[in-house]
């Protein structure tokens, strides 16, 4: 065997041993962040004697008791879970369908050619991300006071689509820019205004991204904490903060609260494994430029 073929197998082994250390440090990883949520699934469906017991009992029988008190209004909870559940949904979705509409067409103008301004307004609608969102909870309680919406969809709607328009502001335009622009300027040629350009020529061509912004979106609002606690008391309030509730001042129900918290965690976990492969294509393509 000649030199060089013997430097190119001990190349190949050694693509080979880091191949398996990465992979391995990988599987380690993803074991080990699993730990939590394991953890949480195991303690929901233990008995309400065993839940609390430290060291936690690991052989048991199975129940579905936990999950039954939460779903219940009254029992394990103040109010059903359930409609805290409902609450998140319709928030989310309305948050999310409500930066939608607003993102595309802010997107398609970032884009033009003949706007001058725009790439310096998009760097400065993606700065606006970094605003902390806590400066701001005292403002909105205030405006959201005056104008009687405390404890109502629309109060946790508006602030949750404004949060999350730059990114998805940011997604969308990064995806338009990267369209061959002749197909504008064809458009264009025929007559087609810009209206007619955004919805016939560019949407179709942008729902890849548009999907992973609306992802995004819902999992950001179903997990936040500060702003329902703050704008809502029970009529709107949402599943994180419904949460707290299983913590009183003589302890801790556990049982309750893992099964609320899988409750909780488990449209988001569902919806990210389904949507897994849009999300990285999406964010993919929406970050070249």
């Amino acid at each position: 065997m000649t030199a060089s073929g013997t430097q190119e197998n001990r190349s190949r082994s050694g693509g080979r041993a880091v191949w398996l250390v990465g992979r391995t440090w990988l599987w380690l990883w993803l074991a080990i962040s699993m730990v939590p949520i394991v953890f949480m699934l195991i303690t929901s469906i233990k008995p309400t004697g065993l839940a609390n017991d430290i060291p936690p009992a690991w052989i048991f029988t199975p129940t579905l008791e936990n999950y039954a008190a939460v779903l219940t209004p009254g029992e394990g909870s103040s109010e059903g879970f359930a409609n805290l559940l409902l609450n998140s949904a319709i928030v989310s979705l309305g948050a999310t369908a409500f930066a939608l509409i607003l993102a595309v067409p802010a997107a398609y103008a970032l884009s033009m050619r003949s706007f001058r301004a725009r790439k310096g307004l998009s760097n400065w609608i993606l700065s606006t991300y970094m605003f902390p969102p806590i400066v701001a909870v005292v403002p909105i309680f205030l405006i959201v006071g005056r104008l009687g919406l405390m404890d109502t969809y629309i109060a946790l709607i508006i602030p949750y689509a404004a949060f999350n328009l730059p990114i998805v502001v940011w997604i969308l335009r990064s995806t338009i820019i990267q369209l061959p622009y002749e197909l504008q300027e064809a458009a264009m040629v025929d007559g087609a205004s810009s209206f007619t350009i955004l919805t016939r020529v560019i949407w179709p061509l942008i729902v890849p991204s548009a999907a992973t912004a609306a992802v995004l979106t819902i999992v950001l609002t179903w997990n936040e904490f500060l702003f329902a606690l703050t704008l809502t008391r029970s009529g709107a309030k949402t599943a994180p903060v419904g949460l707290q509730q299983f913590t009183g001042l003589y302890g801790t129900d556990w049982g309750n609260i893992t099964a609320a918290a899988t409750l909780t965690a488990a449209p988001i976990l569902v919806l990210m494994v389904l949507l897994r492969r849009q999300m990285v294509s999406g964010l993919a393509f929406g970050a070249i430029k």
